[in-house]
């Protein structure tokens, strides 16, 4: 049989069919998501239903031709939060995970995701979902009619099912903020305390448990995040393996014993499988950075009365021709500040006459990605508890470009394996969805699915 898995990235919407019986990706069918406009130059919003009419296309084309199907699973963009009415329907837009009204000032000179952080225990930023809500709660912007917040994902597998009250995976309910790992649910005290309407927030599954089913009987699994599906779709549960994924954002990755993270570090911990954590470092600009610099070409470009859709093949062709040079540029790439410092700013350095050239402006925006990742995986590199054996590296930023995988395997000293299934974290949610109707009598069974190119 074949299982068939939705991944709703910021950018794209992806379906792929999975040989269940031998793990191989039968077909990958995706289509572009888009932002919608917006009057508030804070907003990054998307359109929740043309999010599910174009992630139902894409489901009903692969069900039509690999039928039958033995389950669906789904990810998608973490963070960001959508609001629904007492019918499960959306109310307004998504207001994604690149959302800045966190970032806005709220009183005692603190933005709003501040005065979240300095007046609980949690770690809060622009763009988590509850500082959104927590913003839209103080300035009048809550729906009237909110009955219940969720991720997208979420709301697509809840249409799926036709259901009308959303179940969150605790991968997805943590990336909203506010958020009890120990307990596994949402801190309602600290939520309530904060003026916040604590009948907003859904049901929390802990297990990949079959939340409904289509009306062509396929049991739909709980959504989980992309991060974790992406661990799991390319990693699974080897405790010796960094992941670093770069696409749209960038992660890297570990699977990690604890619930808390150091007070002062800049990972988190996030809800993995039953009884399994990832530590994870998230920058927030990631693979955005390279695409800031391809579009600053394409307005150089425009400049002289030329319009070209992309340059990336003519960067790819550029950099396969020019050796590093010896004098490289430094390049800061927190263009999207950090989420702990979110006002920093990028910044290019060691600028002289004869390197400020767009080949070794590629070759220092990649390395200062790689350098970024590097910083916030080193406590987990130097920590006597952990052997580093495998670096993994996910997502079209490195799949698609030959040197930011020599890049990052010369900055953590190991060769990078690409697994051989694109679209890692639909895979892992593929993967995850038959674990939960039995395919795998355990998450370790999947490891044999997992491949890599020698």
């Amino acid at each position: 049989m074949v299982a068939i898995s939705l991944d709703i990235g910021t950018t794209k919407i992806c379906a792929i069919a999975v040989d269940a019986d031998t793990g191989e990706v039968l077909e990958v069918v995706s289509e572009n998501n888009t932002f919608k406009s917006s009057d508030y130059t804070w907003e990054r919003i998307q359109d929740p239903d043309g999010i599910l009419e174009i992630a139902r296309n894409l489901c009903n084309a692969l069900i039509t031709k690999y039928s039958p199907i033995l389950c669906i699973g789904l990810t998608g963009q973490m963070h960001g939060i959508l609001y629904l009415d007492q019918y499960g329907k959306a109310i307004g837009p998504l207001y994604t995970w690149q959302d800045q009204c966190g970032n806005l000032l709220y009183r005692d000179d603190l933005s709003y995701a501040e005065y979240l952080t300095e007046n609980s225990p949690y770690r809060m930023a622009t763009g988590f979902g509850l500082t959104t809500c927590f913003f839209h709660t103080h300035t009048g912007q809550l729906p009237q009619d909110a009955y219940k917040v969720c991720t997208i994902q979420d709301y697509v597998a809840m249409r799926m099912t036709g259901k009308t009250d959303p179940i969150m995976h605790t991968s997805n309910a943590a990336s909203l903020g506010l958020f009890d790992l120990p307990r596994g649910d949402f801190d309602r005290d600290v939520i309530k305390r904060f003026g916040l309407d604590i009948g907003l927030l859904p049901s929390v599954a802990p297990d990949n448990r079959i939340t409904g089913e289509t009306p062509e009987g396929i049991p739909v699994c709980v959504a989980m995040g992309d991060n974790q599906a992406s661990f799991l779709g390319a990693v699974g549960t080897d405790r010796n393996s960094v992941l670093i994924n770069i696409g749209t954002g960038s992660q890297v990755s570990v699977l990690f014993d604890g619930d808390r993270a150091c007070a002062d570090s800049p990972l988190e911990v996030r809800p993995f499988l039953d009884g399994m954590n990832l530590l994870a470092g998230s920058p927030l600009c990631g693979g955005s950075a390279y695409a800031l610099l391809e579009r600053f070409f394409r307005e150089v470009v425009r400049m002289v009365g030329i319009e070209i859709e992309s340059l990336y093949p003519y960067m790819d062709t550029l950099l396969s021709k020019t050796p590093q040079a010896g004098n490289p540029l430094i390049v800061t790439t927190s263009f999207s500040g950090t989420r702990t410092n979110p006002q920093k700013r990028g910044k290019i350095e060691n600028i002289g006459l004869d390197n400020f050239t767009p080949a070794a402006m590629m070759f220092g925006f990649m390395e200062g990605m790689a350098r970024e990742l590097y910083e916030l995986a080193r406590p987990i590199l130097t920590d006597g508890s952990f052997c580093l054996k495998n670096l993994v590296a996910s997502g079209n930023g490195v799949r698609k470009n030959s040197t930011m995988r020599s890049i990052l395997s010369n900055r953590f000293c190991l060769p990078v394996r690409v697994p051989i299934f694109n679209e890692e974290a639909a895979y892992g949610a593929a993967l995850f969805a038959m674990t939960a109707v039995g395919r795998f009598s355990d998450f370790d069974e999947v490891n044999q699915f997992i491949k890599y190119y020698n």
